[in-house]
């Protein structure tokens, strides 16, 4: 099932990302490296996260772009003598609004949903609102660092238990952006 969900997800990303691209003229493609550095109750299952992520930009006012984000995110369980908490690791897929503060800040929202690879995990609603900087480079391209918060909520993990929890982070993504 969750095999079937990320396809899915793949398939839709590649098939609308490129007629998108095509119909603007600074459209970009960023590939990234994350780090997550948990917060609240989170800190008590994971010490860091470490993933990858691909970012599509693609403009549709002078300043707003629509962001589709797609990615792969570890979170390395804690482990010591009284327990052991196993990583958790999800494919988050994203999508979201980006507004240019000026010509290199901006702001951006996100929402979707953290798929699974942990048979005991469950599909997670993911929000997430941050800033960052782009810098150029050579022609089109640019450097882009951003920081966020990213919330995952769902259903509590633990059996008998019905209350919904949410797993926070502050992520923190280095991207080399393509630009058209």
């Amino acid at each position: 099932m969750h095999n079937i969900r990320i396809k899915i997800v793949l398939i839709v990303l590649l098939f609308l990302s490129p007629v998108l691209l095509k119909a603007q003229n600074s459209a970009g493609i960023g590939v990234a490296a994350e780090f997550g550095l948990p917060s609240g109750n989170f800190t008590n299952l994971s010490a860091i996260g470490l993933g990858a992520s691909v970012k599509a930009d693609l403009p549709v006012a002078e300043n707003f772009a629509i962001t589709l984000n797609v990615g792969f995110m570890n979170f390395f369980g804690k482990k010591n003598q009284l327990f052991n908490v196993p990583d958790l690791t999800y494919i988050p897929a994203k999508a979201g609004l980006k507004y240019h503060l000026s010509e290199s800040f901006y702001a951006e929202g996100q929402f979707g949903a953290a798929l699974p690879l942990n048979k005991e995990q469950k599909s997670l609603f993911v929000w997430s609102p941050g800033i960052g900087n782009q810098f150029k480079l050579s022609g089109e391209n640019k450097l882009d660092l951003g920081i966020r918060y990213e919330g995952w909520t769902g259903k509590n993990d633990v059996v008998g238990l019905n209350k919904t929890n949410t797993k926070g982070f502050v992520g923190v993504r280095f991207a080399y952006v393509f630009g058209w």
